[in-house]
């Protein structure tokens, strides 16, 4: 069935593209893991270095606190709370990931441990991007999700640490007031973070257009590989919080973090409690919370001179001590850093011996977009084009996919309102054909089209139509073996390009097309001017300034050459009636409407070919407009000139890269020989026409996808019309139009 156009395929199986093996022994994980032995020797000498220097500061500057005593036996107590809280935090973390992947405890609680080492060493709290990091590579699935869930464990984090501590500051405001003062500045910083990053989720669980524009719009600037993945990675974010947020049992994962935080509070309210026994509940536990807040301020490495300066100036007033408790601050900074980070040390020695399984086949990371078993970033670049620039089609896709209603596996170029996909919907692989409920005319004629002839050879099936309250749909048989034709051509050799060509030229000729007289149809033509080229020239200058101005001028000069603008050329095709008698001579019969390379695919063992995408909406329904759409693609590279970023303007002046393949130039030599012993001259003339047509009609769906082409494509449109009228050049002159505003000309 459909391939990508101009793109790469999708292949499904085996061990060709996609697919991937885990690092091998003393492949990137020994790489990796000496890396991260080195910058763990290097963050604990800083560290050892700021500790030295921070307790001969202490000693000299006298901030011990006098006759302080610490309880020896609460150690063990405190440490062993700490254990069982972060066990918690890894079945947390588990509860999470688990609607992604099933995983072990054992790789979060491993993960969790390396990023605790690494946030002690790093600052700003980086050693979570190394837990995302070590967790989504063991795990294979999107690190920014288990980034995300990170951040979200770490906003319901901030949210009950914040809520103790205004708790607590409102509570002890008359004892402590500046205690308290501080403790409620603190606490408002960890609320606001923590509600940043719930808002944040919210507009991804919501999929904002505004946040997803302005996303769209700055990964444009990078180039196509980087916006692709960059793109991907933000969408999966977006497919994580559905997965998670509507899978995982959150209300456990609530209380789970409930009863850690207890165990969190617990290990530091014991060694307040050795450290200052006689004092009452509320002093001890803002001195818990106190050490949670100082230790959450960010800093590094090993954040001690930070922590101390926060936690002693907040349990200096809440316990009402003195001096400077610098023996409970490094106590309770040890107890909360040393020995998980030992712990951390432990696992990223172990981990260089682990190795990765071997990656399932290609087939499901596409099925599942957070597994992360190859980079299939590539495979939906059409759809994250639309979707981060805000169309409505595209987030009605990513709906159902998110929903469940099918998984995408690929995405195919579409027309103007449609959508073509490779999905898999529980049975197996199907191409689907989405719309609008608005536009579902378009697509449902194609169908029942389809559906007429399906006993028909070389056109695909239908499988089943859908239809629901957010789209339109129908289905067709998946065909892996075939390729696009345009990569058939640069692939095999020319002559089996040429036998392919005529094939299907005898197909449609001898199965679609019926043998009716011509008629003269003057009105049809008439209207066919009007509507299929003023309107959609005057529409696509209505949406672009820089056609409009282009519109103003009697003559372009396009890549050097001089032809009569758009206008002008009309007012000479008006003025030939041989020209027009020629065009008004219409054969009606059914045709495909759309035979363009594009929607042709081979298959290359045997040159058997699929015709796809009829159109049955064309105003004139002739043969020759089957013909004018095949030199649309052979004759004027329309799947080249679709590679074009920008053309150039300045005043009449039109520059743009032309690319043509030679293979293209022999095989629209051999259309042209086709054509002088099977279409009589006057016939034969009205190709050109028709292929300018064709051009004119795109130009509204161009101009609203990539503006900064669409020059490129009216002036192509005007060549072919300055070239379907110097075929009667002997016969008529006209001058430009006249009496207009040049600066609003439009097109009469």
């Amino acid at each position: 069935m459909p391939r990508l156009r101009g793109q790469r395929q999708w292949r499904g199986g085996g061990r060709g593209r996609g697919h991937h093996r885990g690092p091998r022994p003393g492949g990137p994980l020994k790489h990796a893991r000496g890396w991260g032995l080195a910058l763990v020797a290097v963050g604990l000498l800083v560290s050892a270095a700021f500790l030295s220097r921070f307790v001969d500061g202490s000693h000299q500057s006298g901030q011990w606190v006098p006759d302080s005593t610490l309880a020896v036996w609460v150690i063990p107590l405190a440490v062993l709370c700490q254990g069982l809280a972060h066990v918690l935090r890894a079945k947390n973390a588990q509860r999470l990931l688990r609607v992604v992947r099933p995983t072990t405890w054992r790789i979060l609680f491993s993960g969790l441990s390396v990023g605790f080492l690494f946030n002690a060493l790093l600052p700003f709290r980086l050693g979570e991007l190394v837990r995302a990091h070590l967790i989504g590579r063991q795990m294979r699935i999107s690190r920014a999700v288990v980034l995300f869930t990170i951040l979200f464990e770490r906003a319901v984090d901030g949210l009950v640490l914040a809520l103790c501590a205004v708790g607590v500051g409102l509570a002890t405001r008359a004892q402590a007031p500046e205690a308290a003062a501080l403790m409620l500045r603190l606490a408002m910083g960890v609320g606001a973070a923590s509600v940043a990053v719930a808002v944040l989720a919210w507009l991804l669980f919501t999929q904002n257009r505004r946040m997803l524009r302005a996303v769209g719009a700055f990964t444009a600037l990078l180039n196509d590989r980087l916006k692709d993945r960059t793109r991907f990675v933000l969408w999966s974010i977006i497919y994580g919080t559905h997965v998670i947020f509507r899978s995982a049992r959150l209300g456990r994962f609530v209380v789970t973090s409930m009863g850690m935080w207890v165990l969190y509070l617990g290990s530091m309210a014991a060694l307040a409690h050795g450290f200052a026994p006689g004092h009452g509940a509320l002093a001890i536990l803002g001195t818990a919370v106190s050490a949670y807040l100082a230790v959450g301020v960010p800093s590094g490495p090993g954040f001690l001179g930070t922590f101390h300066y926060y936690f002693s100036e907040l349990a200096r007033g809440l316990l009402g001590i003195d001096g400077v408790p610098l023996g409970l601050s490094l106590v309770s900074w040890a107890v909360l850093i040393g020995p998980f980070s030992a712990v951390g040390l432990y696992f990223l020695l172990q981990r260089g011996r682990e190795q990765a399984a071997d990656a399932p086949v290609a087939l499901e990371p596409l099925k599942n977009k957070l597994h992360r078993d190859s980079d299939i970033s590539r495979e939906f670049s059409h759809f994250l084009d639309e979707y981060f620039s805000g169309q409505a089609l595209s987030h009605v896709l990513s709906t159902g996919e998110l929903r469940g209603d099918f998984r995408m596996v690929h995405t195919f170029k579409g027309g103007s309102n449609a959508s073509t996909l490779l999905v898999w919907d529980g049975e197996g692989l199907r191409v689907r054909k989405v719309t609008l409920p608005q536009h579902l005319e378009k697509l449902k004629a194609q169908h029942d089209w389809l559906e007429s002839r399906r006993h028909l050879p070389h056109l695909p099936r239908p499988l089943r139509e859908l239809r629901t309250e957010d789209y339109y749909a129908f289905d067709l048989e998946y065909r892996k073996e075939y390729v696009p034709f345009f990569q058939f051509i640069h692939s095999e050799d020319v002559e089996r390009g040429k036998q392919v060509l005529d094939r299907v030229l005898d197909f449609v000729d001898q199965h679609l097309y019926e043998h009716a007289e011509r008629r003269d149809e003057p009105d049809m033509l008439e209207r066919y001017l009007r509507e299929k080229v003023v309107a959609k020239v005057n529409d696509a200058a209505a949406l672009s300034p820089t056609l409009a101005a282009l519109l103003a001028h009697d003559t372009l000069c396009i890549n050097g050459q001089h032809y009569e603008n758009m206008g002008p050329a009309l007012a000479r095709l008006r003025a030939n009636p041989r020209a027009l008698a020629e065009l008004a001579s219409m054969r009606q019969t059914p045709i495909h409407g759309d035979l363009t390379v594009d929607n042709l695919i081979v298959r290359k063992e045997d040159g058997d070919f699929l015709v796809l995408d009829p159109n049955n909406e064309n105003a004139i329904s002739d043969p020759v407009v089957d013909l004018g759409k095949l030199c649309q693609s052979l004759h004027s590279g329309y799947e080249f000139l679709c590679q074009v970023s920008r053309a150039k303007v300045e005043g009449a002046v039109v520059e743009y890269e032309e690319s043509m393949s030679s293979r293209y130039a022999e095989l629209y030599l051999h259309l042209q020989r086709r054509f002088e012993t099977t279409l009589p001259p006057e016939v034969r003339r009205t190709v050109l026409f028709h292929e300018a047509v064709h051009y004119c009609r795109m130009l509204t769906y161009r101009a609203r996808i990539n503006p900064s082409s669409l020059p490129a494509f009216f002036a192509t449109a005007v060549r072919l019309f300055n070239q379907f009228n110097d075929q009667y050049a002997s016969e008529t002159s006209a001058s430009p139009l006249q009496g207009e505003d040049p600066s609003r000309k439009r097109l009469a």
